[in-house]
């Protein structure tokens, strides 16, 4: 019966290619340019996120950057974590400014901003008509609403985020949280038959059909749980001026990164993915926290690849070691002139950069150059 099952699988994975990928065959082709191998740190700094002193009930907000996008001229920058009333977790800065530590950001006001809770990474579709942004879906409470924000996934006119809207099977609703059961049934395991209790996304990724999901944790519990690197894939369609998720939702890779690299630090557990459409390739990135110390570690792969799961290549540097950040990086986006933008949440961990040391209102943010 092996056989009938290996082409039955087969099948699978090429049908999942296929609906992947048609925008290849009547779209103007892709560059199809070697992926790049190595990377160098061409800048570091500190992003003030909101003014020094701030804080909700005499306790000090740190600012816990998760999420980064380089839309035009402007940064759009997330926090995953409630700021005080006027002020939204996310915010947008001058790509020229971000050095500037005296640079206060603009808070995007719109109401949806203000209700979801833990963001994690932005996206843009390829045609640069939307923007998204993803909540972590890493908590609900039986029974009670009071932690849907947890789950929301938001989605606007690129340049008109006064637009935001919450993207969700039913208009109007005011949280994702629908979408929690079919991640949570595809994410299933022996372990877990079924419906997988606890899990949560750091990665949001759009191509030209379809979203994907980055998961990083998965268990039973917030407290009981395995760092993992998987990626759920489920088919998108723009009706209007309306993006509307489908209803077929699967893994499509289960990456290892310790099998990568026997140097590298365990665990690790995947904190962003980006699909880049110049190159084809979506960029993965991981992080380590343990003890007080943290790090990360850049991959990527062809989507074809990572579709078939095949596993990301690490990118190294000039002399050919793992490249690290001394940072936990959450998000990146691409720039222009062959680089990459890299943001760190390193929670509160007071990490430096240079001589400087990072402060509550403050994020560390590397900029690298491909080679």
């Amino acid at each position: 019966m092996r056989f009938p099952i290996a082409l039955a699988r087969l099948a699978s994975t090429a049908g999942l290619l296929a609906l992947l990928l048609p925008a290849c065959r009547t779209s103007r082709p892709l560059t199809q340019r070697p992926l790049p191998t190595t990377a160098a740190i061409a800048s570091e700094g500190l992003l003030t996120c909101f003014a020094p002193g701030t804080a909700i009930d005499g306790k000090a907000v740190w600012c816990e950057a998760s999420a980064v996008w380089a839309d035009g001229k402007q940064v759009l920058v997330a926090n995953d974590k409630d700021m005080p009333a006027g002020q939204s977790s996310v915010f947008s800065v001058p790509l020229t400014a971000l050095a500037d530590t005296s640079q206060r950001p603009s808070y995007l006001p719109a109401s949806p901003f203000r209700s979801g809770t833990k963001y994690e990474d932005f996206a843009q579709t390829p045609d640069g008509r939307f923007t998204l942004l993803c909540t972590a879906f890493d908590r609900v409470k039986p029974s009670s609403t009071d932690w849907d924000a947890y789950n929301t996934i938001l989605c606007w006119p690129t340049g008109q985020p006064d637009q935001a809207r919450v993207l969700a099977p039913t208009a109007g609703s005011p949280t994702s949280v629908a979408y929690r059961e079919p991640l949570a049934r595809v994410l299933a395991t022996d372990e877990y038959p079924g419906t997988l209790p606890y899990f949560k996304i750091e990665g949001l990724a759009a191509t030209r059909t379809h979203l994907l999901f980055g998961v990083r944790e998965a268990g039973k519990a917030y407290d009981n749980f395995k760092h993992v690197d998987k990626v759920v894939a489920v088919s998108y369609t723009v009706e209007g001026n309306q993006l509307r998720v489908g209803d077929h939702w699967r893994v499509v890779a289960d990456f290892k990164p310790e099998t990568a690299d026997a140097s590298l630090p365990a665990p690790l557990g995947l904190s962003s993915l980006e699909y880049d459409p110049a190159r084809d390739c979506v960029w993965l990135l991981t992080s380590y926290e343990k003890g007080g110390q943290v790090d990360a570690y850049l991959w990527v792969n062809r989507l074809t690849d990572l579709l078939a799961d095949k596993p990301f290549q690490l990118i190294r540097d000039a002399q050919g070691q793992a490249l690290r950040f001394g940072h936990k990086a959450e998000d990146l986006t691409m720039l222009p002139d062959n680089r990459l933008l890299v943001i760190h949440d390193d929670d509160r961990v007071q990490t430096r950069v240079g001589t400087a040391t990072r402060q509550p209102n403050q994020a560390a943010y590397t900029i690298l150059t491909l080679k």
